[in-house]
């Protein structure tokens, strides 16, 4: 029995790794189509939950240091896809907004992104 369920194991093992790796392409893929960085789209994507974030906050969900995500956010002040905007509670730290073009390419991407895992 413990050979059978070892054999289990290594069978999700390499499903779960190829898995994996199929999402990465197709997220490579799917984010330089839409003239993101993969970063820039995960980000998209966690924002899509609420419109509001602290840096803090963000950066916790992403798993990020606040440096590395302040340059990713960079890069969609940049596009105009978010913004900053100073906090009430604190003037020290910004909040991250979704911009009104951010709220509809993230829906966009929503969409397009859930169609191409129902393909997989």
């Amino acid at each position: 029995m413990d050979k059978e369920l070892s054999q289990q194991a290594v069978t999700v093992s390499d499903l779960t790794f190829d898995l994996l790796r199929c999402c990465e392409i197709k997220e490579k893929i799917f984010a330089k189509d839409h003239g993101l960085k993969v970063a820039e789209f995960r980000c998209l994507r966690i924002m899509e939950a609420q419109t509001v974030y602290s840096v803090h906050d963000l950066a916790l969900s992403m798993k990020l240091s606040a440096s590395r995500l302040t340059r990713i956010i960079d890069g969609l002040v940049a596009t105009d896809l978010v913004k900053r905007v100073q906090s009430n509670d604190d003037r020290r730290y910004s909040n991250i907004n979704l911009t009104t073009k951010g709220r509809s390419v993230v829906q966009k991407l929503q969409d397009e992104y859930t169609k191409i895992h129902s393909e997989m």
